[in-house]
């Protein structure tokens, strides 16, 4: 393999690793014809890059900076070397990890790529392959191009409501995507998550189905100072939350209309448990509006089964070591079962 074109034209790249399966230099030649002279600057994000020929392509054309995301260390390693033998290591960015957890986090973090490659493994399914379209439409920059490649014509209704051409060269369907007037309807979801409980959890999955993201943001600068850190709740609800794929979370500190701003949002989502609540929660939305006009604040009103649960109950019941399966997840009962105890109050009462 080599670079077709630029300042790197010619240069071979090192041998492909096994079990990748490299876009051909015919492919990627015909690509970059389809793209025109679009290489004016502007950022590259390169997934399931394998060898990272594509974004290093667009690198020696003239793009400033690329992202590429491997989940393969081995191949990783291949990517840096390539990077070194074109003299372009300074440009480029290699991550290693899942392409769904990396670009869950560019979308909350508000990243935006001119140009974006995703080759992924042909037989991935379509729900998967509609997860990743949606995120790679809101990490695409005015004006920007998706190039999606593809064993087979992509189903029509994973490309429904998108902007896009496909093209076949022998083996391989490459569809082009432009993005759409219509953007990201992101949300917000604030808490303490002190710590989380199915019924947040039953908040998160309706959201989810709401909005095309939804981030979980774990308040750092608390008045009342939590059992966990911020960062070990995150690790909670990523545990209790990998299913969902468009769901990420990050820590929040400062105040939440400006986290809200700063990622594009304009939704925040909160639950009610009773009516009760709504006199507070109504309060703490008039002001987020003074401060942040744009946003609006959507309730949700938690089932019937969950209208009892609070993080603060169990906590109580933790910390005496009473039973709390049924009111988290699953996944995390034996970290909060663990986290959550009070050795002291549980050792006091059976004395």
């Amino acid at each position: 393999m080599r670079i077709i074109a630029g300042s790197a034209r010619g240069i071979r790249l090192a041998a492909v690793p096994d079990g990748v399966r490299p876009t051909s230099d015919r492919v990627r030649e015909a690509i970059f014809n389809s793209l025109g002279q679009f290489f004016d600057d502007g950022e590259v994000l390169d997934l399931y890059a394998g060898t990272g020929a594509l974004g290093i392509e667009a690198l020696s054309r003239g793009c400033e900076k690329a992202t590429f995301v491997e989940k393969n260390a081995k191949v990783a390693r291949v990517i840096r070397e390539n990077l070194t033998r074109v003299q372009l290591a300074d440009y480029g960015e290699v991550l290693r990890g899942d392409v769904m957890e990396a670009t869950g986090r560019f979308v909350a973090e508000g990243r935006r790529y001119d140009l974006i490659f995703a080759d992924p493994p042909y037989r991935m399914p379509l729900r998967e392959i509609r997860g990743v379209l949606k995120r790679l439409m809101a990490l695409l920059a005015p004006d920007g191009r998706v190039v999606f490649e593809s064993g087979d014509p992509l189903a029509t209704e994973t490309i429904k409501n998108l902007k896009g051409v496909s093209r076949r060269y022998g083996g391989t369907v490459v569809t082009f995507f432009e993005r759409t007037e219509t953007t990201m309807n992101l949300a917000i979801y604030p808490g303490s998550f002190d710590p989380v409980t199915v019924g947040h959890l039953d908040i998160i999955q309706r959201a989810s189905e709401l909005y095309d993201h939804v981030v979980v943001a774990v308040g750092a600068n608390l008045n009342k100072k939590p059992r966990l850190p911020a960062e070990e709740r995150v690790g909670l609800i990523e545990k209790a939350t990998t299913g969902f794929e468009n769901v990420s979370v990050e820590v929040m500190e400062g105040l939440l209309v400006d986290f809200a701003r700063e990622r594009g949002a304009r939704v925040i989502v909160k639950g009610l448990r009773v009516i009760s609540d709504f006199e507070s929660e109504f309060q703490q939305a008039q002001l987020n509006r003074r401060l942040y006009p744009d946003i609006e604040t959507i309730y949700v009103m938690a089932v019937a089964e969950h209208s009892f649960l609070s993080s603060s109950a169990v906590r109580e019941i933790a910390s005496y070591g009473g039973e709390v399966r049924g009111l988290v997840p699953e996944e995390i009962l034996d970290i909060v079962r663990e986290s959550y105890v009070d050795r002291q109050a549980v050792a006091s009462d059976k004395g």
